[in-house]
């Protein structure tokens, strides 16, 4: 699974401390085995790269505390609403490196 956030100008690395606060907890989580955050390299796009054992424990994190204590934390610091884009790996070339891990 991969996030989007849109940032207001000049507030991506205040974003990006929201998700310092409350990865801890995600990480914690029972199927959480990747989340990730990537701060756009100059400006104030968020990506998160996630990667959930099952759609059940995915949809968990989804409707929990964690998550609603990031979306307080961002509240107003965003240019839209998040995009979540649900994706299937396609291994490619080297089973190594055609796949996020």
């Amino acid at each position: 699974m991969v996030a989007v956030l849109q940032a207001k100008p000049g507030l991506g690395a205040q974003v990006i401390e929201s998700f310092r606060e409350v990865s801890p907890l995600v990480h914690a989580e029972p199927g959480c085995e990747l989340y990730a955050a990537h701060l756009e390299l100059g400006g104030d796009t968020v990506v998160m790269v996630e990667r959930w054992s099952s759609r059940e424990e995915l949809d968990a994190h989804a409707a929990g505390a964690a998550l609603a204590r990031l979306n307080e934390l961002n509240d107003g610091l965003l240019v839209r609403p998040y995009d979540v884009w649900f994706l299937d790996a396609v291994p490619l070339g080297d089973e190594r490196r055609g796949v996020v891990g």
